[in-house]
């Protein structure tokens, strides 16, 4: 017996949440409100799109005082990741998504503007009673609804004592078992909605996926999507990023921010060098190449 939970509807997305116990109505309705409440929480805080969230004041300003230890952990995982994959994972992005038109206002349109590629490591000062953004801004789309998948997991083991749910925010992933079995969870074809092309198991752990296709926009003659690599001079005056050739990654790690991260780095790099990363960073991939999905040892594909 499992309980599904109303969806959420947030950050974009829809959330489902199915816990592998069955519930009565009252305590599926205490647990709905509470998880549905911190991640309301989660958005006002951390997305750019929201004009009086913290992200925004210190994209705005340059300044947070006297921040909250969770605002503190998650820019400093953010600098982890930069480091882990060698400048590949930038989470300062937001003024290139911006000058892309990926605004707020979802404008898509260009602005001729060039601007310095900001280092996260050096242009993101993190102290416990300040932070300051020298350069760039904050935009923690690339890992951010994965930490957030991360935070509710320990909300339902800690809080709740449920060890046994799935967390899905919009194919952001994470599965603890159903009843100490693994949960099985298909893979969508990036470019063939609806299409499945084969499916995996998680026990204990989180999954990503990642697509050029999925968020992209075209102006004139030139195709722009979120997908920024910031180790390539180009991004920084608004040229179309040059892909190589991956239609889609699958990804799955310990959590689901370190597997949204990986997703997306490996859209960034010659296909040659996905095994050598993967395998360093203890992380599981397949990916979509020329139609054919290409798997990393580990990552238990099933055929559909």
């Amino acid at each position: 017996m499992s309980t599904i939970l109303p969806e959420i509807k947030a950050l974009g997305t829809v959330w489902w949440i199915e816990i592998f116990t069955d519930l009565d109505d009252k305590r599926t309705e205490t647990v709905y409100d509470g998880l549905g409440s911190f991640i309301d929480i989660f958005e006002a805080k951390y997305s750019r799109f929201k004009p009086d969230s913290l992200i925004t004041k210190l994209n705005t300003t340059g300044i947070l005082e006297n921040p909250d230890q969770m605002t503190i952990e998650i820019l400093k995982y953010g600098q982890d990741l930069y480091r882990q994959t060698d400048g590949l994972f930038n989470f300062l992005i937001g003024e290139i998504l911006e000058n892309r038109g990926y605004d707020a206002l979802y404008s898509f349109k260009i602005k001729e503007t060039k601007v310095k590629i900001p280092n996260p490591l050096t242009d993101l000062e993190i102290n416990d009673d300040k932070i300051i953004l020298k350069s760039g801004r904050v935009d923690l789309g690339g890992f951010g609804k994965g930490y957030l998948v991360d935070l509710l997991s320990v909300e339902l083991k800690n809080i709740y004592q449920l060890p046994y749910f799935l967390i899905n925010g919009g194919g952001d992933i994470y599965a603890s078992s159903d009843n100490g079995e693994p949960v099985e969870i298909y893979l969508e074809h990036p470019i063939q909605t609806g299409t499945f092309i084969g499916s995996t198991t998680l026990l204990n752990q989180g999954f990503a996926a990642s697509s050029p296709h999925k968020r992209q926009w075209k102006i004139k003659d030139k195709t722009y999507n979120h997908i920024v690599n910031t180790t390539q001079k180009n991004d920084s005056d608004n040229s179309d990023d040059k892909n190589n050739g991956i239609d889609g990654t699958f990804v799955k790690a310990e959590t689901v921010a370190k597997a949204d991260a990986f997703a997306t780095v490996f859209l960034l790099i010659n296909p040659n060098q996905i095994h050598k990363i993967a395998t360093g960073n203890k992380v599981k991939a397949c990916y979509l190449l020329d139609n054919k999905l290409l798997t990393e040892r580990g990552f238990n594909h099933i055929l559909p």
